[in-house]
């Protein structure tokens, strides 16, 4: 009995694994000093399919102490030609009250933001992008770690019956 229990959670964690659609995920931690307003994290992805078409999310892991209700930050996206997009985006990591947004480890408050939607790369190589924090501070404080997912839609897609 305990066999085939085993053997209908090792299929189910097997299936589970391949609806996975991340393409990329890495974050990187901030020093405890805070996030000097000159410091870019970097991002090096390496792609290779130029079909799929691609969500990119920004994650934001933020201290109980931080001092602000959103983040700006300074993306800047370069192709493997060396073509370039700098965006400066605002992320609300509080609402209206205070209260902070997205989901609670201890005291550390994680949200995975929408930065770009169904996207295609252009082309194969390694795109790099960049996030250097926008606020107006020398130091800002009270930012753990910064992150970056890309997830093919098409996955998605195909898992929910869609075409």
């Amino acid at each position: 009995m305990k066999s085939k229990l085993f053997g209908v959670l090792c299929t189910v964690m097997l299936f589970a694994s391949c609806i996975n659609s991340s393409m990329y995920q890495q974050s990187k931690s901030i020093s405890d000093e805070g996030w000097n307003k000159d410091s870019i994290i970097r991002f090096v992805v390496p792609v290779a399919d130029t079909v799929s078409m691609f969500d990119i999310y920004i994650s934001i892991r933020n201290k109980n102490d931080y001092p602000n209700q959103n983040l700006y930050l300074f993306v800047k996206t370069i192709s493997p030609r060396g073509i370039f997009i700098t965006d400066t985006i605002n992320f609300l990591v509080a609402d209206d009250y205070g209260t902070w947004t997205g989901k609670s480890i201890s005291r550390i408050w994680e949200n995975n933001f929408l930065f770009r939607k169904n996207i295609r790369f252009a082309n194969s190589g390694q795109y790099i992008f960049d996030i250097q924090q926008g606020m107006r501070y020398d130091i800002l404080s009270g930012i753990s770690d910064v992150g970056i997912e890309i997830k093919s839609t098409d996955v998605e897609k195909k898992y929910n019956g869609q075409k």
